[in-house]
């Protein structure tokens, strides 16, 4: 168990990760635990806090870019060895596979999903159509987290909102799409953990 203020994670490259003294353990936050932040932040190496390292656990990882391998590699050295991680392109057909494997899920991420969510339609879909396909994937993950009020649920996502907007308008509406989900699954989570430099701050409850 993370204890609060004095303690510090070892980061794999060598740095160590304060609890922010407002942030209590993080095994202690009730479900689902909604974990965000900016890129290499540390949200994916404090995720595992935040669950019971003894406990049957499938993390839901989604399939992504090839030179993502050897950062998924040493989060998988990181974990307890009896994980099991699923890479699954679907992600409510992974979680309901992890929910009936496992009493703990850690989904990482859901930003790489809706990445490949929308890069798999994009020729396909208008934006409206591409705004239904969301909301429609969303609207099935938060029912079967309601459905599963028992399992310990951790998600993580990549903060990209701030900043200069985007030329392109695939990634305008990466950027918007992916902000909107990030409100919903706040609403719906028991905590929300917000990442800045290492560093966790809670935001909910």
């Amino acid at each position: 168990m993370v204890k609060c203020g004095n303690t510090n994670l070892l980061l794999p490259w060598g740095a160590s990760m304060m609890i922010g003294k407002h942030c209590p353990p993080l095994s202690e936050l009730p479900s689902p635990v909604f974990i965000l932040g900016p890129a290499y932040s540390g949200k994916s190496d404090i995720a595992p806090e935040a669950l019971d390292r003894t406990c049957a656990t499938t993390v839901l990882g989604m399939a992504g870019l090839s030179e993502l391998e050897d950062r998924i590699k040493a989060l998988k050295a990181q974990r307890p060895s009896h994980w099991q991680h699923n890479e699954s392109s679907s992600l409510n057909e992974g979680l309901v596979a992890a929910f009936e494997a496992s009493e703990q899920v850690l989904v990482d991420s859901v930003n790489q999903w809706l990445a490949n969510f929308l890069l798999e339609g994009w020729s396909k879909y208008d934006l409206k159509q591409q705004d239904a396909r969301i909301d429609l994937e969303l609207r099935k993950f938060i029912l079967q987290l309601e459905q599963h009020p028992h399992k310990r649920i951790v998600i993580v996502s990549s903060e990209i909102g701030a900043g200069v907007s985007p030329p392109q308008e695939l990634s305008r509406f990466f950027r918007q799409a992916l902000g909107r989900t990030h409100v919903a699954l706040a609403q719906k989570a028991g905590s929300v953990v917000h990442i800045i430099a290492g560093i966790p701050s809670l935001l909910k409850p």
